[in-house]
């Protein structure tokens, strides 16, 4: 299971790292920014980042976010895993982890009744009703808290991905990734009062799948 989840974690900085490196590709081919006769590009380099008090940053950041989705919760509510925050230049930063929103009952030697459609629809309600939740609170999350990720530039973004554990006997169309995401220059604009609260939830990128 911790293997799994190590590897959901490096696909997700893979597919970001990729999608980044694709966009700067096209950025910069448009704009001749690549040597002539096939030279190699520059490397990307952190500029105007404080690695060190970026990466103490993404330590309290991610802290936070576990203490603050396990109490938006009750029971039964399970942390699988812990908020990772990962540094991917050019994009910004991206924090991943792992939650089931409402398990089912246990099938255990003491209670082998199986699942029933009664509980597997009520359970399914439940879950969809914590995953509008947990949207609310994850926005709410970034509007008080984003501000603290300071040493990134104000053009980056931070991504907030939460995988959502079924079991294969619930339904299938229950979503398994929310992805939230803003950029930090939304939250300046909030800082500065020439953004509102309601503006603000509004304006960040929510994708559920």
């Amino acid at each position: 299971m911790k293997r799994n989840r190590r590897v959901c974690g490096f696909l997700l900085a893979a597919s970001l790292w990729t999608s980044l490196g694709l966009a700067q590709m096209e950025r910069k081919g448009s704009h001749g920014d690549f040597p002539a006769g096939g030279g190699q590009a520059s490397t990307i380099s952190p500029t105007n980042i404080d690695l060190h008090t970026l990466k103490n940053q993404l330590d309290a950041f991610q802290d936070l976010l576990n203490r603050g989705i396990q109490q938006s919760f009750e029971m039964p509510f399970y942390l699988l895993q812990d908020a990772k925050g990962i540094y991917l230049p050019g994009f910004g930063v991206a924090f991943h982890l792992e939650v089931n929103l409402n398990p089912l009952r246990r099938i255990t030697l003491f209670d082998a009744r199986p699942l029933t459609p009664e509980e597997i629809q009520k359970a399914k309600g439940a879950k969809l009703e914590s995953i509008r939740q947990l949207k609310t609170q994850l926005s709410k999350f970034l509007l008080e808290h984003g501000g603290d990720l300071s040493a990134m530039a104000p053009e980056q973004n931070i991504a907030i991905v939460v995988h959502l554990f079924n079991l294969p006997s619930e339904s299938r169309d229950l979503p398994t990734q929310l992805v939230i995401m803003i950029n930090r220059r939304m939250l300046l604009d909030y800082s500065a009062r020439r953004l509102t609260a309601a503006e603000f939830q509004k304006a960040g990128s929510v994708l559920e799948f």
